[in-house]
């Protein structure tokens, strides 16, 4: 029998095989280069059943992005071969969400420094720690963009996406009667 319900013969086999290939953000932002060990049947070529294929991951891509090898599966009727097609898929990550080509970067401030500036130390996707200085009132909608420090584009001389900056403002469980004295003095 033919087993697992393969459908073998002319139109009844996809041409095309797909398969997911997970980055990390850090793959997508620095590029990489990811290594596949496949495995093919062979009805007439003289062809290597495994192969190692490597694939460059270019800078800037985003989920979806397709990389097609022309030929380099199954050989699924003689002389006729089918197409490896990998679709990238974006990894979760502990520190930011893609947005587009910008990446999201979500922190909690205590309330004293929402109100009189602070600075937050951003871990970026190429090892650098990216020191930015708040020095507004941070509200609960309160967005600080960093112009140019998102993702790269895979297009050539387009401009990097943004970082953009928000908040969780932290309030104190309780203050102090004098601390209350303070804050109203204050306004």
């Amino acid at each position: 029998g033919m087993g697992r319900g393969e459908k073998r013969g002319r139109g009844n086999v996809s041409k095309e095989v797909k398969y997911t290939l997970t980055c990390t953000l850090e793959d997508l932002y620095n590029g990489a280069v990811k290594k596949i060990k496949i495995s093919r049947k062979n009805q007439t070529l003289n062809r290597p059943t495994e192969k190692l294929i490597e694939i460059q991951v270019v800078r800037g891509w985003k989920a979806g992005t397709k990389v097609t090898y022309t030929g380099e599966g199954d050989e699924i009727s003689p002389g006729v071969t089918q197409d490896l097609v990998f679709i990238i898929q974006e990894a979760p990550h502990a520190h930011f969400k893609r947005v587009g080509s910008d990446l999201c970067f979500h922190s909690k401030v205590p309330l004293q420094a929402a109100l009189v500036g602070f600075k937050v130390d951003v871990p970026t996707l190429d090892n650098r720690i990216l020191r930015v200085n708040i020095k507004d009132v941070v509200h609960p909608q309160y967005t600080k963009i960093v112009k140019g420090e998102g993702m790269p584009s895979s297009k050539t001389n387009k401009e990097n996406g943004d970082l953009v900056l928000t908040f969780d403002v932290i309030f104190p469980k309780s203050l102090t009667d004098h601390q209350k004295e303070i804050i109203k003095s204050a306004f």
